[in-house]
């Protein structure tokens, strides 16, 4: 079936579209040029953000890098630990569409009102939840907060889209990522800092509530923050390609199913999905399982895995953000994106064999490795899914992307736990590395689109 074509106009240049295929013609009856602006206040709305995005992240992690002290303190198996995480993972799988289904509805700036609102209840929730009794209430926060996390993961790429020229929106988007991995790395060091393994209890609860409020007033400044000066997007388009995605928009309103049933039948973005999934459910893997594989090697070091952690996803933030300005430079999606994975597979390794020789300096130097390559790619592919599905919402494909490694992160947890309590760490590193080489060969088999880049391409040429 032949997908009939959108025609869009502006200002004096016809464009026909299709949302499969992009651009397939270019009718030039130039009157005047394309307006853009790239404004100075997409600083600030990218801050607002990060700042967001930095407290909800976090909070995925945040109990069971001291999952002893958390298992003394409520009475709980390491399973239940384990699963405050997996709660996290199991809700954004559930509630990623329906999510994406609000956001498209609701607009950039209500949307990141509602998802702040709600990391900010889930975290006021957590205070009530410091008692031995407690721990259903710690699921229902971590409940809340991660139906924040769900909004959190579709608009990166959106807040860039909206804000950012074609020159800065790899950058933009990795560092909207930056904030995800910035709160990842606080609270992988902080609970280990903040929370001790008192012998009494009533020490424990004590630290439990002042960490509890930190994120509290932490959170409710920022949802402050973020009603009075986070504003949806400018009044100018900042680019070429912003401006036809927002025409199509206009000139034919799709819906929901139909874009998604596009995406869905999308053979280079379902690769995509399954390459990041693989690569990021590894990445939730390492976050829950890292303080029971550090200690099968180093007893009492629930410290040094929290520090170990935070040089993960510090470095991590490090690869974003360079990946980001190389795809910016060089607009090689798909062969940055096959070097880091390679790259992410052999950190795999390095991390394994280090934990297997005892040698503490070099577990810290292969997390570091490992973090910069797996943590990197996760703005990568926020990137190749707009590339591979543009002119369709960027909320819509990063939805659909986000599912994957929650799937593949649970099951990957789930069978890990088991095999890490029958058979000892040895297993648990090889799935691993053999989950990464299947994640690499998905990788290189990807096709290699350019979608956004030609829309832009061929922009340029209708107003030249």
């Amino acid at each position: 079936m032949i997908e009939e074509p959108t025609t869009v106009k502006r200002d004096g240049i016809t464009l026909s579209i299709t949302a499969s295929s992009g651009f397939m013609k270019v009718d030039q009856n130039q009157e005047d040029n394309v307006i853009t602006r790239v404004y100075k206040r997409r600083w600030l709305v990218l801050i607002l953000y990060i700042a967001y995005a930095s407290l909800v992240s976090g909070q995925c992690f945040q109990y069971f890098i001291i999952s002893n002290v958390i298992m003394r303190y409520y009475n709980v198996s390491a399973f239940a630990v384990d699963s405050t995480s997996m709660l996290f993972l199991l809700i954004l799988s559930i509630f990623i569409f329906p999510m994406s289904y609000v956001t498209e509805r609701l607009g950039l700036r209500r949307s990141i009102i509602l998802g702040c609102g709600l990391c900010t209840l889930g975290c006021w929730i957590k205070n009530f939840s410091v008692s031995p009794d407690g721990f259903l209430i710690t699921l229902l926060g971590q409940a809340v907060v991660a139906l924040s996390a769900t909004i959190m993961l579709l608009t990166p790429g959106q807040v860039s889209a909206a804000w950012f020229g074609v020159d800065e929106l790899s950058t933009a988007t990795s560092l909207g990522v930056f904030g995800n991995q910035l709160g990842v790395a606080i609270w992988f060091l902080l609970p280990p800092v903040m929370v001790k393994n008192h012998d009494n209890i009533i020490g424990i609860g004590h630290e439990l509530s002042e960490m509890f409020w930190i994120l509290t007033i932490s959170s409710s400044i920022t949802f402050i923050l973020i009603i009075a000066f986070f504003q949806n997007e400018p009044k100018l388009p900042p680019s070429e390609t912003r401006a036809l995605q927002k025409n199509l928009e206009q000139e034919k309103t799709q819906g929901f199913f139909k874009p998604m049933k596009r995406l869905l039948t999308n053979k280079s973005f379902l690769i995509l999905c399954n390459s990041y999934g693989i690569s990021v459910g590894n990445y939730n893997v390492f976050g829950t399982l890292l303080n029971q594989l550090f200690l099968v090697h180093f007893a009492n070091g629930e410290e040094d895995a929290g520090r170990i952690g935070f040089a993960f996803i510090l470095t991590g933030m490090l690869g974003s953000i360079t990946f980001g300005i190389i795809l910016d430079k060089t607009h090689k999606f798909k062969w940055t994106a096959v070097t880091v994975y390679f790259l992410t597979l052999c950190g795999q390794i390095f991390f394994a064999v280090s934990l297997f020789l005892g040698i503490k300096w070099m577990v810290y130097a292969s997390s570091i490795f490992l973090g910069f390559f797996m943590t990197g790619y996760l703005a990568l592919g926020y990137e190749m899914a707009t590339e591979y599905t543009y002119p369709d919402s960027e909320t819509l494909s990063a939805g659909i992307l986000n599912i994957t490694p929650n799937i593949y992160g649970i099951v990957l947890v789930l069978i890990l736990e088991r095999l890490l309590e029958n058979f000892g760490d040895e297993v648990v590193h090889v799935v691993l590395c053999a989950v990464l080489f299947m994640g690499l060969i998905l990788t290189i088999i990807t096709k290699d689109e350019h979608r956004r880049q030609d829309a832009r391409n061929i922009a340029k040429i209708a107003v030249s």
